[in-house]
């Protein structure tokens, strides 16, 4: 999260040769500086650190001065997936004989051996210390130089003293086949060694590891239900094309200045009952938001969108697909509600911090409904006194042609005035916040998976991996 990183002064080295940092992360962002699993804040030298660079690759350092790196290795594979979790495994062993022994990149279990840089320079020899673990300077976890990280990490460990393989810390699923965390796996962690498990929300620095090596917390970091065995959707960053986008709140909230397109998100769906909330910080005058579902990676089809103001965002020239007009305040008097270009009267005007309430039927063969709703109350059908009531299927906004294949759900946020101001839009999809905010009455969704400020209609689910590989 920007502005948020964790720190720690061990205050005397540990062993320098050998050693293994294991962990978890999702990355929310591409071309990140920031994300840094450990190392310092290059202010000086000699200096250390595990990152992902500006180009998306690892890149793993020991440097001794400012001419160049004692150890380096850098991938020539892109971690630019913002949709999975990786699991990192570096060992480190100088006392190997060996020079391809004494670094060991493991990605999800398996070995890493492509390398654009594999340096190990004058005096990296066998039995050489490295700058890790040398305890002369304050660690960062979330932060190189002025950068800070976008992403989300889990089971972090740090092994003083013995270089291991990624089975410690991982093992196969014996049904589904996937590399999967050892939630508690035994190590011996020595004398700097440290677990974070970021299972306490009011202390996210803690060591679970029996060594007392607790991270100090500055900024605003907040604990998240999405973990490798769990994952709840994001923001792509890889789907949006304007420059004026910034992602914050580990990529759930979009913040824009003048006008800006609709962004993806990093999960698709195609059948199920699922709900969701939106919130924006517009004051219905020229800002504009939406919330729209595209078919199979494409707005063009037949896209259903809910929308601030009076932009189009996701209609077709032929106005196929519809548009819902929560703040019309350019051309009509009344929110509206168009669909294949016969608009409808639909809803109550949002205003500002208002919170959207989504919710989307695909679970019949051939027809698709989708409900909207404003602080807790659903939307009456469109022309009608009738009450949406999902749980039943009953007095949806829309009924809709379903066709067999993955929808996707996207926000849009933009200023049609172009006057530069900023707002931000949030999304829930059941990580309980918006932004940095948590929800206030932490509703659940049917199995507990999802939390969300307004209660969930019954049979709805988030939407996170568990759910859609169990109900979608």
């Amino acid at each position: 999260m920007p502005n948020s990183v964790l720190t720690k002064d061990f205050g005397s080295a540990g062993n320098r040769k050998t050693m293994t940092f294991s962990f978890w992360v999702k990355r929310n962002k591409i071309s990140a500086e920031g994300d840094q699993f450990i190392g310092d804040v290059q202010s000086s030298y000699p200096s250390h650190f595990i990152k992902f660079d500006s180009a998306d690759k690892l890149d793993i350092r020991s440097q001794a001065d400012v001419s160049g790196a004692t150890l380096r290795f850098t991938t020539n594979r892109l971690f630019e997936d913002l949709s999975s979790w990786y699991h990192i495994v570096v060992a480190i062993d100088t006392t190997q004989g060996t020079a391809s022994d004494r670094l060991k990149l493991y990605v999800n279990g398996v070995q890493e051996t492509s390398f654009g840089t594999s340096t190990q320079g004058s005096g990296f020899g066998q039995n050489t210390d490295t700058h890790f673990n040398q305890g002369a300077s304050t660690e960062y976890i979330g932060r190189h130089a002025s950068d800070y990280a976008n992403f989300n990490l889990a089971h972090y460990h740090f092994v003083d003293g013995t270089a291991l393989t990624p089975t410690t810390f991982g093992e196969t699923d014996s049904t589904t086949g996937e590399w999967k965390a050892k939630l508690n796996p035994s190590v011996t962690y020595g004398t700097h060694g440290f677990f974070l498990k970021f299972e306490n929300s009011g202390a996210l620095g803690t060591d679970s590891s029996g060594n007392s090596k607790t991270w100090t917390l500055v900024g605003n970091l907040k604990q998240s239900n999405s973990s490798p065995s769990n994952t709840f959707p994001t923001l792509d960053d890889l789907q949006i094309r304007n420059a004026n986008k910034i992602f914050n709140a580990g990529t759930t909230q979009l913040s824009y200045a003048n006008q800006t397109d609709n962004v993806n998100c990093t999960q698709m769906i195609k059948t199920g009952k699922w709900y969701w909330e939106v919130k924006s910080e517009t004051d219905a005058t020229n800002e504009s938001y939406c919330i729209q579902m595209y078919l199979n990676g494409s707005v063009a089809a037949y896209a259903f969108t809910y929308q601030g103001n009076n932009s189009q965002v996701g209609r077709n020239a032929d106005g196929s697909g519809w548009t819902y007009f929560p703040n019309n305040t350019t051309t009509n008097s009344a929110p509206k509600f168009i669909f294949e270009n016969s608009a409808t009267n639909y809803g109550v005007a949002a205003t500002a911090d208002d919170i959207i309430m989504c919710a989307v039927d695909l679970s019949n063969a051939t027809t698709g409904k989708v409900w909207f709703g404003k602080n807790g109350t659903w939307h009456n059908a469109p022309g009608t006194s009738n009450v949406g009531v999902p749980h039943t299927g009953a007095n949806p906004g829309l009924s809709f042609a379903k066709f067999d294949d993955f929808w996707g759900i996207s926000i849009s946020s933009g200023d049609n005035a172009a006057n530069n101001s900023t707002k931000n839009t949030h999304i829930n999809f059941g990580t309980g916040f918006f932004g940095t905010t948590a929800v206030s009455s932490a509703q659940a969704d049917d199995n507990s998976t999802g939390i969300f400020e307004y209660d969930v209609p019954a049979g709805f689910y988030a939407i996170c991996s568990k759910n859609i590989k169990d109900y979608g």
